[in-house]
């Protein structure tokens, strides 16, 4: 990490110092006992407090509204922990993080009875947003929130009782009593999980609440105040010492809880905790619009690295029983021919074969060395030349599939670094699908992200990586975004479970909080076991085309989950529609993606838009519905002179055209088909 323009200031106890740094449209400042963090976009306020900050303030600069904070409660508390002073105040704007586009940092560091905490406010130029990193030193700490009386309600715990005082990582004041507040709760783990996000609507009343989810959305009903919190953690009970909820709230107040931090630590120097972040609309746009806009533009995104149609062949549930020098060469055959720009070889290209290998006698899982990740000599007697020479042919980017030993907490985790960082600087391959994770504790998570961050930087952040969520306890959505996608899910027809629009459902909600961009989403070989779904059944993948079944993958980085050699020739009849698609995907990803149209329920209309600045992209399904035309509510302006380019559509009679108040008429002539266009707001 490079670092510039640094102000240094230490602050004991007094109040009339005063220090300022900028950056861009961000600036930083303590004046008369008061910080403050602000850009064009947002700003906060603490009252200094001798280092011991108060919030007092925050505002949404673009539609001048101001949340007071009130009840003069400190930023942060662990009960029983009483304030010792401030030790430093350091501002800073680094230029050159690892996963970060450039930023402003303020840095608190203070002492507390038994432990000294540090703060870092993060704020990036026209970004309304401002996360919180808080980083513990410490030996033993007792997080605990004692509680008189306990009854459990849905997704949350509602509680009475008084308590003197109480444990919490960030707190809001609410200074009115008319707060609507949204928890969304995120599920990963999607081998057992198909319903990956749930919403809970809450007027809060005055007993607290306690509600889990990893993100709060809250307007004030009378003043339409707007803000989001994050907590930027693994999903709900997987993070580390989950005390069984997010969020404690009532009509008052919202305190964010503690978690990312063991009651023991067992090694000295700083933890990171769960970075907290908290946002406001940005212009005229929506709350959900604002959080995907920080989620993908204050991390590096490369559309030059970023950017794929991927092949997997493990999809076809052969595991790695074809995998052969011979078998991979003719698959990239087959890729080229269907357009694909990335190819990745899944388990058992390497000489250590996994526990899931279709050889009998394979064990390995937990823990691995430096030579079982050699090319397998059995099955690549070549090594890798020959295959690396027909991928650079048909300018194909390889992948491989890795998995870091867990043994010991990811102890090893340099060495796996290593290994990956020997891959790339010898064959050049550049993207890594990371399976068999589990982070079970502080430890390993800290481990897991060193061995992520080292080959980041040794390569430059030319290496990429597939972040398997499909199992285990892994990061989440947001923990680890800055390293790669995120590898969604597992479905196979031979098991008949993959469902075409069960996958666009997944993608759609998804979509409403997080960036479709990050998500690696799959297609499948549709005529592959249509014997595993009852004849009757309308939604059987055997009852799409193919162009529709990959075109439900397209606001994502779609995913070629098969065996091309396993493809009828018909499927081939989608490479004008994939070549045509990649042509136009970093422009499409550019954009805010947002959900329009009805939940994918396999008999709506439904769909996407791309929006940016006075252009964008409509992908709009028709699903079995008898409905061949549709009006659609959009985020278009109304009144507005909209032109309408055709990109792709399955049927000449299809078209959208633009009404007057912002909606778009769209006549899809077939059930199961799609149109994409492209759309600019003219002058």
């Amino acid at each position: 990490m490079k670092l510039k323009a640094t102000l240094f200031l230490m602050i004991f106890g007094f109040t009339n110092a005063y220090a300022n740094q900028t950056y861009k449209d961000c600036r930083a400042y303590l004046k008369n006992d008061t910080l403050v963090v602000s850009n064009n976009k947002i700003q906060r306020k603490w009252l200094w407090n001798s280092g011991n900050i108060i919030p007092i303030f925050l505002t949404d600069k673009w539609n001048s509204n101001t949340l007071a904070f009130t009840d003069n409660a400190n930023s942060f508390n662990i009960k029983g922990y009483p304030f010792i002073g401030n030790e430093s105040l350091n501002f800073t704007v680094v230029t050159d993080d690892l996963h970060f586009h450039p930023y402003l940092a303020v840095t608190i560091i203070s002492n507390y009875k038994s432990f000294s905490a540090k703060h870092v406010f993060r704020i990036h130029p026209e970004i309304a947003a401002i996360s919180t990193d808080l980083y513990l030193k410490y030996k033993t700490l007792d997080f605990e929130t004692k509680i008189d009386k306990i009854r459990t309600t849905g997704l949350k715990n509602s509680f009475e009782g008084k308590e003197s005082a109480r444990s919490f990582a960030d707190h809001y004041s609410l200074h009115s009593r008319h707060w609507k507040l949204k928890f969304v709760e995120f599920k990963d783990i999607t081998d057992a999980n198909n319903n990956l996000v749930s919403e809970m609507e809450v007027i809060p009343y005055r007993p607290q609440e306690k509600y889990t989810g990893n993100l709060l959305m809250a307007i004030d009903l009378v003043s339409k105040s707007k803000f989001y919190v994050l907590k930027e953690a693994p999903n709900t009970y997987s993070q580390v010492r989950y005390p069984g909820y997010d969020f404690y709230a009532s009509r008052d107040m919202i305190d964010v809880a503690h978690s990312g931090f063991p009651d023991t630590l067992g090694h000295e120097g700083w933890v990171k905790g769960y970075t907290i972040t908290c946002g406001v609309p940005s212009s005229e746009i929506d709350l959900q619009t604002s959080l995907k806009y920080y989620l993908k533009n204050s991390i590096v995104y490369k559309p030059e690295v970023n950017e794929m149609v991927m092949m997997n062949t493990w999809g076809d549930r052969g595991q790695d029983g074809k995998i052969s020098e011979k078998f991979i060469l003719n698959e990239l055959e087959g890729a080229k021919r269907l357009g694909i720009t990335h190819f990745q070889i899944d388990d058992g290209w390497q000489q250590g074969l996994s526990q899931n290998s279709a050889t009998k006698g394979s064990t390995l899982w937990d823990a691995w060395t430096a030579k079982d990740w050699e090319p397998n000599n059995s099955r690549f007697p070549n090594g890798w030349s020959k295959i690396i020479k027909s991928a650079n042919e048909k300018n194909i980017q390889l992948g491989l599939w890795f998995h870091p030993t867990n043994d010991n907490e990811y102890k090893t985790w340099e060495s796996d670094a290593n290994i990956l960082l020997d891959i790339y600087k010898k064959y050049g391959i550049k993207y890594f699908k990371i399976d068999g994770v589990e982070i079970v504790t502080k430890t390993a998570e800290i481990n897991f992200a060193k061995f992520l961050d080292k080959v980041k930087a040794e390569s430059n952040s030319e290496v990429f990586f597939n972040l398997d969520c499909t199992a285990n306890i892994r990061g989440g959505y947001f923990m680890f975004r800055n390293a790669g996608n995120l590898f969604l899910e597992n479905r196979y027809t031979d098991s008949g479970r993959y469902y075409p629009y069960q996958t666009l459902r997944n993608l759609w909600m998804l979509s409403k909080y997080f960036p479709a961009q990050l998500l690696q989403i799959e297609f499948l070989n549709k005529w592959r076991n249509a014997n595993k779904y009852p004849s009757n059944d309308p939604f059987a993948p055997a009852n799409y085309n193919f162009d529709y079944v990959f075109g439900t993958t397209l606001m994502a980085q779609p995913l070629a989950w098969l065996e091309s050699s396993n493809l009828p020739e018909e499927a081939y009849r989608i490479a004008p529609l994939v070549n045509k698609y990649t042509s136009v995907m970093a422009d499409i990803h550019k954009g805010v993606i947002k959900p329009i149209g009805d939940e994918p329920s396999g008999v709506s209309f439904t769909g996407f838009q791309s929006v940016q600045k006075n252009k964008g992209y409509f992908i709009i399904y028709r699903e079995s519905t008898d409905d061949d035309t549709v009006d659609l509510k959009t985020f278009l302006p109304k009144n507005a002179k909209i032109s309408i380019e055709e990109v792709y559509k399955a049927n000449p009679n299809s078209n959208v055209q633009y009404s007057n108040d912002g909606s778009i008429k769209v006549k899809l002539q077939s059930i199961n088909s799609f149109i994409l266009v492209k759309y600019a707001i003219k002058d």
